[in-house]
């Protein structure tokens, strides 16, 4: 692993065929399949914490305020804390010491895309489920908003066809 082996972050996401994970920024995910959501809530149920956007924090509140929530969030200056959710600054504060802190051991990933590439580009992305359902959206917000281009290499460890529809499920380990 490229860090301490001691936090496993894994990310989990569902894009269109054309690598849209969203019509906008406050839009759910009402449009994925039941399989898929089957597979992410059974694989949340692992981790010890989520990491997620304020936007994605927003449209799924009810669901992440159950359970142990990192939001990243320029909103906030210090860290503030709200039963079993914690308000970060990423700017401001060390996500990494963070979850060092916490010992958390299993650490999900679940978007938006600002958040994908804040945690690919800080090492804490060990695995990527991504989830692909057969639409096409044309316009809406891509998996990763970085605004440097930069490349990163992923290992394919495997393909599962979730439906008949034609939703699939590829799992990634981060090469580099």
């Amino acid at each position: 692993m490229r860090k301490s082996a001691s936090i496993r972050c894994a990310a989990f996401a569902a894009a269109s065929i054309d690598g849209r994970i969203a019509q906008s920024s406050t839009s759910g995910t009402d449009w994925t399949s039941a399989e898929d959501w089957r597979f992410f809530q059974t694989s949340l149920k692992e981790m010890d914490a989520v990491i997620a956007g304020r936007s994605t924090y927003e449209v799924a509140k009810d669901k992440l305020s159950k359970r142990n929530t990192i939001v990243l969030t320029s909103k906030v200056r210090d860290i503030r804390i709200s039963g079993s959710v914690v308000f970060i600054n990423p700017k401001s504060y060390d996500l990494k010491k963070f979850l060092q802190s916490k010992k958390y051991k299993k650490v999900g990933i679940v978007g938006g895309a600002k958040v994908y590439d804040y945690c690919l580009r800080r090492k804490l992305m060990d695995e990527l489920f991504l989830t692909i359902e057969p639409y096409v959206f044309t316009k809406g917000v891509p998996l990763f908003a970085g605004s440097e281009f930069k490349k990163y290499n992923f290992k394919l460890l495997s393909v599962k066809k979730l439906n008949k529809q034609g939703t699939i499920l590829l799992q990634y380990k981060n090469a580099d």
